[in-house]
């Protein structure tokens, strides 16, 4: 019961993360959270997908922060995944970005930090096709905000 619990909270954390379709990055929101942060997301045999087809945009963000992002102190962002799959597709003329553990945007971090992804007995897959973007971020920093 408290693995499932952990799990809901989990769960419902990243998707407060997550970002619907943009337009262009012209709007993208401003994370400046200047203190100790902690996102952590535990999946135990589940299934994440993130796919997007025919001119449209998906993004899933995982114990991730994406935008502007600033932190300018301790963080730590952990995705822990064991088995379970994770995926991210982009078909016809889509864009599919996904972030694990992950700072997408600008990133000035200039504190200690730990971006950790534990797998065990897991898949994690990231593909393209037909004139798309697919973009995978785990673990780690990426300055892009447009990406896709």
């Amino acid at each position: 019961m408290k693995k499932l619990a952990i799990l809901s909270l989990s769960l419902i954390s990243a998707a407060a993360f997550a970002t619907g379709p943009g337009n262009g990055g012209s709007s993208s929101p401003q994370i400046n959270v200047n203190a100790p942060s902690v996102q952590i997301t535990s999946l135990s045999h589940s299934s994440l997908q993130n796919t997007a087809s025919g001119n449209a945009a998906a993004r899933q963000n995982v114990a991730s922060n994406t935008g502007n992002v600033t932190i300018d102190a301790l963080s730590l962002q952990i995705a822990s995944v064991r088995d379970s799959g994770v995926s991210n597709e982009a078909s016809n003329d889509a864009a599919a970005t996904q972030n694990l553990a992950t700072n997408m945007g600008k990133v000035n971090v200039t504190g200690g930090q730990l971006q950790l992804v534990s797998l065990r007995n897991a898949y994690v897959g990231n593909s393209a096709s037909g004139r798309s973007s697919a973009v995978q971020n785990v673990s780690s920093n990426n300055g892009c905000q447009v990406c896709n």
